[in-house]
């Protein structure tokens, strides 16, 4: 996730305007850039010999102006201010403008209540990026035990839920297990859909992250070795709700969309369930 790619990647999102919502939901797609696109201000700056953009800020003024309405709608459905700010400021140098901004929003979100995204999600994404650059946060490495290296089954959560290894057993798990870089401030679900090198691509083979990062299903669902689990912390009460539901959780069991990594966190070891529980697939939505 260099500043160069950064750049070399970067194309406006004014198209979306006149796209289709069937279109928008292909970018669901694993194969999404995520630092696709954003329109930029024009403004640049050097940084050890890299250029970097920073976004344009719309006008708030108006406490019910359309810019900001947009905004709200992004917060509310579950990001921070600081990158919903992003993706308003990015459509508007897109050419998106007035109440255009708050139907750009609502059409890119697209049904996201049951993670059914339309295009805003690689948006969110690529601000996400960004910010992450343009605020010096620091690439870590975690390292992720595929499901064949441990007992990761429902029938073993049963007998074994405290991960009680030996050291022996401890030593040739971890030899298994494959790094993955990522950057501090995103989420371990972020760096699987969005992420940059192998690593991170077969991390996202092995998570599904059906609900787009809401907190609306366990299909991220992860389990943080023990030794590691006070750095991350236990879930909420509405997160320990959604884990109840995955598969075989375990004491030390997480949602990968609520771990956010920071430096703390560098070298951390997480292990990858047998399989996941996705309760969306059984809901009759209408079509």
């Amino acid at each position: 996730m260099t500043g160069e790619n950064y750049s070399q990647q970067k194309r406006t999102f004014s198209s979306l305007a006149g796209t289709s919502s069937r279109h928008h939901r292909q970018s669901n797609a694993k194969g999404v850039n995520c630092s696709l696109s954003l329109a930029t201000a024009s403004r640049t700056r050097q940084n050890h010999g890299i250029t970097r953009r920073s976004f344009a800020r719309t006008s708030e003024s108006e406490p019910d102006s359309p810019a900001l309405k947009a905004k709200n709608f992004v917060i509310q459905i579950g990001h921070d201010p600081k990158v919903a700010q992003g993706v308003i400021d990015a459509l508007a140098e897109s050419g998106v403008s007035g109440t255009g901004l708050l139907s750009m929003v609502r059409s890119m979100a697209g049904r996201w209540e049951v993670g059914e995204d339309a295009g805003l999600e690689s948006l969110v994404e690529a601000v996400k990026l960004n910010l992450a650059r343009t605020e010096g946060r620091s690439p870590i490495t975690i390292f992720c035990v595929p499901a064949n290296a441990w007992r990761s089954s429902e029938e073993d959560a049963e007998d074994f839920s405290e991960l009680n290894e030996t050291e022996e057993e401890l030593e040739q798990m971890r030899a298994r297990a494959f790094s993955v870089e990522a950057m501090t401030g995103l989420t371990l679900t972020d760096v699987a859909k969005f992420g940059d090198g192998a690593g991170a691509s077969n991390l996202g083979d092995c998570i599904e992250c059906a609900c787009a990062g809401i907190m609306a299903c366990s299909t991220c669902h992860v389990v943080v070795d023990p030794e590691w689990f006070d750095k991350v912390g236990k879930p909420c009460e509405d997160e320990q709700d959604m884990l109840d539901l995955a598969y075989a959780p375990r004491q030390t069991s997480r949602l990968g969309c609520q771990i956010t990594l920071d430096e703390s966190m560098d070298g951390m070891f997480i292990r990858l369930p047998k399989g996941s529980n996705n309760l969306m697939d059984h809901v009759p939505f209408e079509d």
